[in-house]
């Protein structure tokens, strides 16, 4: 059995982290020889991870923290900024994909701005469905009450009868134009 390109997309990181049969890691090893792709994403998710655990590792925070403020005007950071969008909408291909998050992961800045994009996402899809929720009352019925209380005050008649009234004057008025031009 090959693997396809998707099944390795799941596979790299368990591969990664040693959690393969041994014919399992076999066959990913032998796509990841034949294809360029994988063999690509498998590249960078692994220096993501080397990336990650020496951050970790490093005590120089500061010394880092200074460098990645600089790297918020840098074009990097520009390059997220115009991506983040797609990004969180999965709009971007995976080699993106992944650039996306590998400078997500080393840049505090970065991961701030994604943070609040989840958060405003989130705010926003919240007040939707609170919105929602609340015009399934009966909107018809809300209508005709205002209705009703601004013109019960103008001669005390109902907007309904009001409405029938204009109705009717206007087919006399049509009526009497018509039966004037036959009459001509």
């Amino acid at each position: 059995m090959k693997l396809t390109c998707a099944q390795m997309d799941v596979l790299i990181s368990f591969y990664l982290e040693g959690d393969l049969s041994s014919a399992l890691k076999n066959q990913v090893e032998h796509h990841l020889k034949i294809c360029p792709t994988c063999q690509a994403k498998f590249e960078i998710i692994k220096s993501m991870i080397s990336d990650l655990k020496n951050s970790f590792e490093d005590n120089s925070k500061p010394a880092k923290q200074e460098a990645y403020t600089n790297d918020a005007t840098s074009q990097h950071y520009r390059v997220f900024k115009n991506n983040l969008s797609a990004y969180i909408d999965n709009e971007l291909p995976s080699e993106e994909n992944i650039k996306i998050k590998k400078f997500t992961i080393n840049n505090p800045k970065a991961r701030q701005d994604l943070e609040d994009n989840y958060n405003i996402r989130r705010l926003l899809n919240e007040s939707f469905k609170k919105t929602k929720s609340e015009t399934r009352q009966d909107f018809s019925k809300n209508i005709l009450k205002q209705l009703e209380l601004d013109d019960y005050d103008s001669f005390g008649i109902h907007p309904a009868i009001k409405l029938l009234i204009i109705f009717t004057f206007a087919v006399l008025v049509i009526t009497s134009f018509v039966l004037m031009s036959l009459s001509v």
